[in-house]
């Protein structure tokens, strides 16, 4: 008689998992990786939009998908739902802090798909229709903060972005979110604005001569959330360092934690010098773009 074998126990092996960063990464990838779920956070970076508006700043997208996503980006908090009490209740969707504050990891990723994925000749089957609207032009002139409508404005930008950059990196003790208007009338600052082809300032950059030492301090660069995915500030850059100080060093802070801004200095050959700790939980990272001074540009 045949005594049976027990059948051996199988030893499944764990899937390998990932380290913490790689799962955050993961993550953002599932979700904002799905087709149409970027673009739909992008149409409502523009304000808050009921479901035909959202189908409208998203051409292609079927009612379908767009319902579905709508859903999805809603149970995760990156987006808001409200309904409209009335005999004919309305429901608008609109982003929440957390789907206002991917806007800017989802701007480095269209600059860097404009220079790496789009300008290598990409098929446009596999690209999203572009609307006219998602191209306007842009004027870029220097802005006179003595006129109330223009400071009232820069004044708006720049509370909302920096709104944006507190929670990106953890620390609402920005003080430029605190400044008055007067007060940011009174620095001692020129200013560089954007303009669209219909006189709205979406975006600036301030900055001011360093006394004795032929370079200039880049005290802010700002661009509404509304106007993220158009490269503005790259633009508002390059203007000031081509046209305006063309010469001698240029110094620049932004938060440690602001990947954007410190993609966004390092494209432009700013080299990192040093960093500090000017409040608890606050790390800030100096760059230096190093040029020959001439006279010329003082």
């Amino acid at each position: 008689m045949t005594t049976p074998r027990r059948s051996q126990p199988t030893h499944r092996s764990r899937p390998p998992q990932l380290p913490e960063p790689l799962l955050a990464l993961a993550s953002a990838l599932a979700l904002l990786g799905k087709r149409w779920s970027g673009l739909i956070i992008a149409a409502l970076a523009t304000g808050p939009a009921d479901f035909a508006q959202v189908r409208e700043r998203v051409p292609g997208i079927s009612d379908r998908v767009l319902a579905r996503r709508l859903q999805e980006l809603t149970t995760v908090d990156l987006v808001a739902r409200t309904v409209q009490p009335g005999a004919s209740p309305r429901t608008h969707y609109t982003l929440s802090a957390h789907g206002a504050a991917s806007l800017i990891p989802l701007a480095a990723l269209t600059v860097w798909a404009e220079d790496h994925i789009t300008a290598k000749g990409t098929p446009s089957s596999e690209l999203p229709e572009r609307s006219e609207r998602s191209r306007p032009d842009f004027v870029v002139s220097e802005l006179d903060l003595a006129d109330e409508t223009t400071a009232a404005a820069v004044h708006r930008i720049g509370r909302r972005a920096y709104a944006v950059e507190a929670d990106l990196i953890s620390f609402d003790g920005i003080p430029a979110l605190r400044e008055s208007l007067e007060e940011m009338q009174a620095q001692p600052l020129r200013w560089l604005g954007a303009k669209t082809d219909g006189g709205q300032i979406v975006a600036f950059v301030a900055w001011q001569h360093l006394a004795g030492e032929g370079g200039i301090d880049i005290a802010r660069v700002c661009v509404d959330p509304t106007w993220f995915r158009h490269g503005l500030a790259s633009r508002l850059l390059r203007h000031l360092l081509t046209d305006l100080a063309p010469s001698g060093h240029v110094l620049v802070s932004t938060g440690a934690d602001n990947l954007p801004a410190i993609a966004l200095y390092e494209r432009h050959g700013f080299s990192r010098v040093g960093t500090t700790e000017p409040a608890p939980n606050l790390r800030m990272v100096q760059f230096r773009l190093t040029r020959q001074h001439t006279e010329s540009a003082a």
